[in-house]
């Protein structure tokens, strides 16, 4: 058991500090995203041939919905890194943590849920949240102009996930996981054609490692840990996320986060820690 937390802790560290590589590289959005999805995808496909899975889509519709589903993660992730590099690490982070606002309120119309109360509130007080770290004083039209893109993000993020509940059960974490990234890995073909530039090798590699490390592993240990945790556990650790990149962006990149912000991101986190802990003792199977 606590080797199977040390290996959850450890992905949901690594997806706290992918947001760090949109400091770290110098590359446009777009650019940073091409080299994660063609990355994460080679390697997602080592480990699943590894594994002796069958990689291939069995119909046309699935193949349309991946293409879908890449397209959605390409956006995503590329709102989500142009954030981080308009404002910084910490607002990126938590104005893409604005998803269970919009989750909130999309869910019930996709899945004809009833709204409930509870989960209103919750995304309120995210809402409360996310006002709180925009700087009003001295308007910063740059950062406000990131901060709309980490909630673009958080939109994104929201339908991508609805998607995969709606369509990918019968599908392993891993398989999906690199379905999304092949999807997304053919928007890179224009994006690299467009850019018309070779990134540096400081950036190749920094790309590399973001796919290859903060995606691909990443990912494959959080699956593995699903394996032996209980849901609750793991929706818990989930919400450390943020406040892992936003610490290491703070040693790293020297971003220290103001009062204002880390008053902000504790509601934020403790909002999104309500709303696992409801979702779990709904879905916990009567005994």
């Amino acid at each position: 058991m606590k080797k199977d937390l040390i290996i959850l802790h450890t992905a949901v560290l690594l997806f706290g500090l992918s947001g760090l590589f949109g400091k770290l590289i110098e590359a446009p959005a777009q650019v940073i995203v091409s080299g994660r999805v063609i990355s994460a995808a080679i390697f997602l496909y080592i480990v699943l041939k590894f594994k002796n899975e069958r990689v291939e889509m069995s119909s046309p519709t699935s193949k349309k919905i991946i293409i879908l589903q890449g397209s959605l993660l390409f956006l995503h992730w590329f709102s989500f890194f142009q954030a981080i590099k308009l404002s910084s690490v910490a607002l990126g982070l938590l104005s893409f943590s604005s998803f269970p606002i919009f989750t909130t309120f999309m869910e019930p119309l996709f899945f004809k849920e009833k709204l409930e109360g509870k989960k209103i509130i919750t995304a309120m007080i995210t809402f409360i949240g996310i006002s709180m770290v925009i700087p009003l004083n001295g308007i910063d039209v740059k950062m406000l102009n990131g901060i709309g893109m980490g909630v673009f993000s958080g939109f994104s993020f929201a339908i991508l996930a609805i998607m995969n509940k709606k369509f990918s059960s019968s599908v392993s974490g891993i398989k999906l996981t690199f379905y999304q990234c092949l999807g997304a890995s053919f928007w890179s073909i224009p994006v690299l054609l467009l850019w018309n530039k070779l990134p540096s090798v400081r950036d190749i590699f920094f790309m590399v490692i973001l796919g290859v490390v903060f995606t691909g592993i990443a990912h494959t240990l959080f699956v593995l840990s699903l394996k032996r945790i209980s849901a609750s556990t793991v929706s818990v650790t989930t919400c450390l996320e943020p406040v892992y990149g936003i610490i290491f962006a703070a040693f790293i990149l020297g971003e220290i986060p103001t009062l204002k912000i880390i008053m902000g991101s504790t509601i934020i986190i403790l909002a999104a820690f309500v709303a696992t802990k409801m979702t779990v003792l709904k879905d916990k199977p009567a005994v």
